[in-house]
């Protein structure tokens, strides 16, 4: 069997070398984070094209050679793991995108040719409006624009009546948005993200990550470690996972697909895990007794409280992407460790750089004001270097461009060295102007 490498950093066995281990596997998951991130934006790029949709298509081919060179770190970190079934997962998951992404292109294509056959314009109202007379067999009261985006259709609604008549429930009139997989209509079936108000970034980011857990990733299936360690606040939950209980199995499946689409739509640690046992989220609790949705509701406390610590580090859509790989294919029951485990990683890398900041204090005992004037330039110098690497670490960037994990590397060794000759020129100069 398959095991997954424990990144616990237990603080009474802080040996070197277990410490040294830990940042050996937290680097390995933190380019694979960057290359899972990469992945995704190779996955989305598209061209416009008149050719009929398929795999075969030479825009198809070239992005998915291209996702595949950039998937062979991941797929080699985990077989050289022993992760091999794993590592089969993700290759699929890389082409189950492709198979969402056509599927969508032949539903897009169909519907604007439906839509040129009755003399009527292809453009976001007219193929939203068609949409929503195929579901609900009448026209709305205001436009509903719909686009396609990736491997699925965007439908922005601009009425709460037309909103609520298109998902045809009323039990989820609170909801800002909903991810559909595979919605039927007419002549196709396409998932299907809906934004409430509009087109909203963050509720297409939120529900775009359900999409990536549901349609790309299969509700976590075959990437997510089937066994976990016994846990003494939970074990209720540790035994249904160990046991393959299904409701417990499916229940924390949902809470984490809806944890994670909070996480990357910019929610604050208290919004992201305050869902459990609202009415909203009420289909979350059917599989557990009473006294594993206490559990449930305990370990979601304790993941807010890891949570806090880590959103002040990962604040933007970027590094958000960063936390949400980490997380992706760990069972819910270990997030409280491994978020924890995650934060002390960027904050050890981190402090590499900041350690490098001289103490403005020492300045204050100078009496000569041009040297002081130095001192002073060149610790602004190295403070400014060392706040742009906290960037480039945790949003995976030069500036505005996009880098690699090996380009980041090459970029942080030479920030590193230029950090030790300002630091080696303020400390001589802070020697030289001291008496005696």
């Amino acid at each position: 069997m398959e095991k997954e490498q424990k990144l616990e950093n237990n603080p009474v066995e802080s040996s070197p070398e277990r410490k040294d281990r830990f940042l050996e596997l937290m680097e390995m998951r933190h380019r694979n984070a960057m290359t899972a991130l990469k992945i995704e934006r190779i996955l989305a790029q598209e061209e416009q094209s008149n050719e009929y949709p398929t795999t075969r298509t030479p825009e198809n081919i070239r992005v998915k050679k291209e996702a595949r060179e950039a998937l062979e770190p991941i797929l080699e970190s985990l077989s050289s793991s022993g992760l091999t079934r794993k590592a089969e997962h993700v290759k699929e998951a890389v082409d189950g995108y492709f198979h969402s992404k056509i599927t969508a292109q032949r539903a897009e294509l169909e519907l604007k040719e439906k839509l040129k056959e009755e003399g009527k314009e292809t453009t976001p109202p007219e193929m939203g409006s068609e949409l929503f007379r195929q579901r609900t067999g009448e026209g709305p009261k205001k436009p509903v624009e719909g686009v396609r985006k990736e491997g699925y259709f965007v439908l922005a609604f601009f009425s709460d009546d037309d909103y609520l008549k298109f998902i045809e429930r009323l039990d989820r009139d609170e909801s800002a948005g909903l991810f559909h997989r595979a919605m039927r209509f007419s002549n196709m079936t396409v998932d299907v993200v809906l934004s409430r108000n509009g087109f909203s970034n963050r509720t297409v980011l939120h529900e775009r990550q359900h999409f990536i857990n549901n349609s790309i990733l299969h509700d976590f299936t075959g990437i997510e470690n089937r066994i976990v360690p016994p846990k003494r606040e939970f074990p209720l939950l540790a035994e249904g996972v160990n046991e393959q209980k299904a409701g417990v199995r499916k229940g924390l499946g949902g809470a984490k697909d809806e944890l994670l689409a909070r996480i990357r739509d910019g929610s604050d640690s208290i919004r992201a895990t305050d869902f459990f046992g609202t009415e909203l989220y009420e289909y979350l609790s059917d599989g557990f007794s009473e006294n594993e949705q206490k559990e449930v509701s305990t370990l979601l406390k304790k993941i807010e409280s890891e949570l806090e610590s880590a959103l002040g580090l990962f604040t933007d859509n970027q590094s958000r992407g960063i936390l949400v790989y980490h997380l992706v294919d760990i069972p819910l029951l270990r997030f409280p460790e491994r978020i924890k485990a995650v934060v002390e990683f960027y904050n050890s890398k981190i402090s590499e750089f900041t350690n490098f900041i001289p103490d403005e204090n020492a300045e204050k005992q100078i009496q000569n004001n041009e040297i002081k004037n130095q001192l002073a330039e060149l610790r602004l110098d190295i403070t400014g270097e060392t706040y742009s690497v906290a960037y480039m670490i945790l949003g995976s960037s030069f500036g505005k461009t996009e880098i690699s994990y090996d380009e980041l590397q090459t970029k942080l060794k030479d920030i590193k060295i230029k950090l030790e000759e300002l630091r080696r020129n303020y400390n001589n100069l802070l020697t030289k102007s001291r008496p005696g």
